[in-house]
């Protein structure tokens, strides 16, 4: 039957630049399909653009049917197309619905797709597709997936992105929607952080007061910013989530009364998680009380600049001293004076009372200089360390580690500055479970007076076994401020820092660095020589400069010849995915023991594969479990009322974020499977094991409804990390703004 010409489509296409708003916006279109927009962003900001632009060109009494969207070098061209208006009875219309959109297809310089022809289409392009052989795979650097389980890439008869294609006035309409609707950002918005932000009667986002549910009292009375009505704040509870609470097992009761989100299963209630396929988690029978809250007289002090820090003060001036005057005065036990040079043996008192009394004479004797003998001795020999990872290595996931095999753990980085302000934020970083048994905290500063005042403050609050210097962090603001990578083009500060924090922490004191800064030259060999006399007790080097980022393997064969050098134990650290690569590193490269980062992010149970030196074909349904675990873990940990439930899955979200990258062993035909090879698009061995390998972020919120209940409305989750970062590739550059290993 002939297209009617009322009928029948045209196509408009205009050239629009669309600044890219991430890393990966830059990546073109395979095949010359419809571009997969690399960001929701992105493609609004070109279609709204071609809109603009074509207006003029629609003729009056035309409709808009769909929109593509593809790359002409470092353009980008998008197709409008449109057709005559018809009334739903024009029979005309109705019998050539399938034949026009054929012809669109056909005429499009790029695919254009609507809900109506992605049927078609796709199974046109499906059938057209080879799945790629071994060799194709190795050569675009992606794990070599066994032929039966690959799947067309995005954009190959694909539903989903054919509907992301969808016709213009109805994708307006529904962005118009979008942001009209409140966002919550993965539950982290300002507002709901201040308990309202639009006063004290912000409905939904007021809180209840802690101290009033608890005791019945408040000493703020009326000028509290919480609520005290208990009654109240029901109506404006929203309905509990489906699923059960996980401290109804504790004889003590849910801690959070009516603020629990699972408040309806208290008290022997019934759980609708049956009726909404909600998983239940693992419940605990005892809550273990987490060590190293900052106290509040403290935190008080340090936000009023009243902590006395007279000790660390000393202990600054004297390490940037000469090293002649420095070794005069080593022990505290001499008086220098600085006019004569000359010393005496006195006591610390006489030593006190004549620095008071003579401006020129430097108090060495304010403080103790521990021998490393005195502190307590960290065995890193043949242990498993989990690296210090910001935002994901939280408590939580440290828990889920040490249950798999973890030996040593370590806190999230923290800034120096931070914490002896007393700000809450980077004090809960320092939070450490009693599982933990060797536990590290990692700071990051880039003077010794700083450094001092926080190892000092930290020696007083925090029980910790081992202090680690962050002197690798490639961030920009780090470096910029003097601190992380920027230490390797200041050696002598190096070294006045780790003495500084060896002198003042009660603690053995690590430090944490990488080859060089720029990738002109190393330097990591010529400093560890002299670093046990600096009073370091284990150095761990990350095998890339800080120029490298991500992008290139890490040198393995330059950390062995560090070792060699080095006057402490060393650890190794990068690319570290199987058990294979820490075998061959301790036992080839000699180094003391492995650091491992992302390669725990992406499969914690490297951990179990390591100790019993196998490959685990983990299943879909054990991987479930672990992320039971995690969930179960963070209510414990952040708490089972409303913010706490977002908090859980926000950092569930971001877990997954890397999670989503491994490719099963049972799909796998050639190994082994690196850190820097990408999965191809692929389905799993059963649903959730598909579910799992997704890209999309809207697929683990899918995830996380499973084990939490559904989100808030309008909730939109982007992860903070880029985790596409392969080496020796484009995605490379996807981790430069973030240190994975702290």
């Amino acid at each position: 039957m002939p297209i009617p010409r009322r009928v029948l489509p045209r196509a408009i296409s205009v050239v629009v630049d669309v600044e890219p708003r991430h890393a990966g916006a830059e990546q073109g279109v395979d095949d010359g399909c419809a571009t997969r927009a690399r960001g929701e962003h992105e493609r609004r900001h070109a279609v709204l653009a071609a809109r603009r632009r074509v207006s003029a060109a629609v003729d009056e009494g035309e409709e808009c049917v769909g929109v593509g969207v593809a790359r002409r070098g470092a353009k980008s061209v998008v197709e409008v197309v449109v057709r005559r208006r018809h009334d739903d009875d024009d029979d005309d219309a109705k019998k050539c619905g399938a034949q026009w959109r054929r012809h669109s297809f056909a005429r499009a310089p790029c695919a254009v797709m609507d809900e109506r022809g992605a049927s078609d289409a796709g199974a046109t392009q499906r059938d057209a597709w080879t799945p790629p052989s071994a060799a194709d795979l190795e050569a675009r650097g992606h794990v070599v997936v066994k032929r039966a389980f690959l799947v067309p890439p995005p954009g190959i008869g694909d539903a989903t992105a054919a509907h992301a294609h969808a016709s213009l006035s109805t994708q307006d309409g529904e962005n118009a929607d979008a942001r009209a609707r409140k966002r919550t950002n993965g539950g982290f918005n300002k507002r709901s952080k201040r308990g309202g932000g639009g006063g004290a009667n912000a409905g939904r986002e007021l809180k209840l007061c802690n101290d009033y549910v608890a005791t019945g009292t408040c000493k703020y009375g009326d000028a509290c910013k919480y609520a005290h009505d208990i009654d109240a704040w029901m109506r404006t509870k929203p309905s509990d989530l489906p699923g059960e609470c996980i401290f109804s097992a504790l004889e003590s009761g849910c801690p959070y009364g009516v603020r629990c989100r699972y408040a309806s299963t208290h008290d022997g209630g019934a759980s609708s998680s049956a009726l909404t396929n909600v998983e239940t988690l693992p419940k605990p029978t005892s809550v273990d009380k987490e060590i190293n809250a900052l106290p509040r007289e403290i935190q008080t002090k340090l936000r009023k600049k009243m902590y006395d820090f007279t000790r660390a003060n000393t202990i600054a001036k004297f390490v940037q001293q000469p090293k002649e005057v420095r070794e005069n005065g080593t022990n505290a036990a001499t008086r220098v004076d600085t006019k004569s040079g000359d010393g005496e043996e006195e006591s610390a008192a006489k030593r006190a009372r004549a620095a008071a009394e003579d401006d020129n004479v430097t108090d060495v004797g304010a403080f103790t200089n521990m021998r490393a003998v005195e502190k307590k001795v960290i065995d890193f020999k043949n242990k498993l360390y989990l690296a210090p990872l910001t935002t994901v290595g939280n408590l939580p996931y440290r828990r889920v580690c040490k249950r798999l095999g973890a030996d040593i753990t370590c806190g999230e980085m923290a800034m120096v500055t931070n914490l002896i302000q007393g700000d809450s934020r980077e004090w809960a970083l320092m939070r450490r479970h009693p599982s933990e048994d060797v536990f590290g905290v990692q700071i990051c500063g880039g003077f010794p007076d700083t450094v001092a005042r926080c190892c000092q403050l930290l020696g007083d609050v925090v029980d910790c076994d081992f202090i680690d210097v962050n002197m690798g962090c490639p961030i920009d603001l780090v470096c910029g401020k003097g601190a992380g990578s920027m230490m390797l083009e200041k050696p002598k500060k190096m070294e006045q820092v780790i003495r500084a924090a060896n002198i003042a922490a009660l603690c053995p004191v690590t430090f944490k660095t990488r080859m060089s800064y720029t990738d002109k030259s190393r330097v990591a060999h010529a400093l560890v020589p002299n670093v046990a006399e600096w009073g370091a007790a284990a150095v761990t080097l990350h095998g890339r400069t800080r120029a490298q980022r991500y992008r290139a393997e890490a040198d393995w064969d330059y950390i062995a010849q560090t070792k060699l050098a080095s006057s402490v134990p060393l650890i190794g650290n990068g690319d570290v995915y199987n058990q294979r690569d820490y075998y061959e590193h301790v036992e080839t490269h000699g180094v003391d023991t492995c650091m491992l980062a992302r390669g725990a992010l992406i499969k914690p149970w490297l951990f179990t594969e390591i100790k019993e030196r196998r490959d685990w074909d983990i299943s879909s349904g054990e991987r479930l479990d672990l992320l039971k675990q995690f969930a179960s873990f963070g209510l414990e940990h952040w708490g089972s009322d409303d913010q706490g439930v977002e908090n859980t899955r926000r950092y569930l979200l971001e877990w997954m974020s890397f999670l989503h990258r491994y490719v099963p062993v049972g799909l796998v035909e050639r190994g082994p499977v690196t850190m820097n090879l990408r999965p191809p698009m692929y389905v799993g061995r059963n649903d959730l094991e598909t579910l799992m390998a997704s890209t999309k972020s809207e697929d683990w919120v899918k995830i996380s409804s499973m084990l939490l209940g559904p989100p808030p409305e309008g909730f939109m989750f982007q992860p903070k990390h880029k985790s596409n970062a392969y080496g020796g590739t484009e995605g490379g550059q996807a981790f430069a703004d973030w240190d994975a290993q702290g």
